[in-house]
């Protein structure tokens, strides 16, 4: 059974933090390198989201870092180009893997770009979150699972995640930078397995 798997990569400004964005980046080139060497009728994309969000290919991806310039989370946007690969990638078992370590604060809106920092520290911006989740709901209408690894476990980010993980129906788990490659690459195992 072939699987089409996006994963998603976080690369706000938060993510330099405490080497997030550098524990993310080695373990998307090392479930890179395992699906083309084990499962190499898989179809596997990388898409980092920052203020919007790009797809990255294998070759970009050791020089791709936190962006500074645009600090912001769409995760809207990178569910969106996500959804969009998947789509010319049919497979029975779609999946997008998020790596990220906070909530959304950026968002479109009718074709327009808005960014709204949270009213506190650790606080969540209202709107960026209620578009966010919208664009779950899109994506879980089209039968792609979301699986999302957290690198921070403040409350505001439990409980997007827990919203998201409602609506769609996907797993999440809190994990630190330096354990995140252990369970992203066994979790992907563990469903190749049971599939096969």
């Amino acid at each position: 059974t072939t699987t089409s798997t996006v994963l998603l990569l976080d690369m706000s400004w938060s993510m330099s933090w405490e080497g997030r964005f550098a524990a993310a980046k080695k373990v998307a080139m090392a479930m890179e390198s395992l699906i083309r060497a084990r499962y190499p009728r898989d179809y596997f994309a990388i898409v980092g989201f920052f203020t919007r969000a790009v797809e990255l290919k294998l070759r970009d991806l050791p020089e791709a870092s936190w962006n500074m310039g645009d600090p912001f989370t769409n995760l809207q946007d990178g569910l969106r180009v996500a959804a969009d690969l998947l789509a010319r990638h049919p497979s029975n078992n779609q999946h997008i893997i998020v790596i990220t370590d906070g909530q959304p604060t950026a968002y479109f809106l009718r074709g327009r770009l808005y960014c709204e920092w949270p009213l506190s520290f650790g606080g969540i911006s209202m709107r960026a979150a209620q578009e966010t989740l919208r664009e779950v709901e899109r994506v879980t209408r089209r039968g792609i699972t979301i699986n999302t690894f957290m690198l921070d476990d403040s409350p505001s980010l439990r409980a997007f995640v827990e919203g998201m993980t409602r609506i769609n129906k996907g797993r999440a788990l809190y994990t630190r930078p330096d354990r995140l490659g252990e369970y992203l690459l066994v979790d992907y195992l563990a469903k190749k397995r049971k599939r096969v």
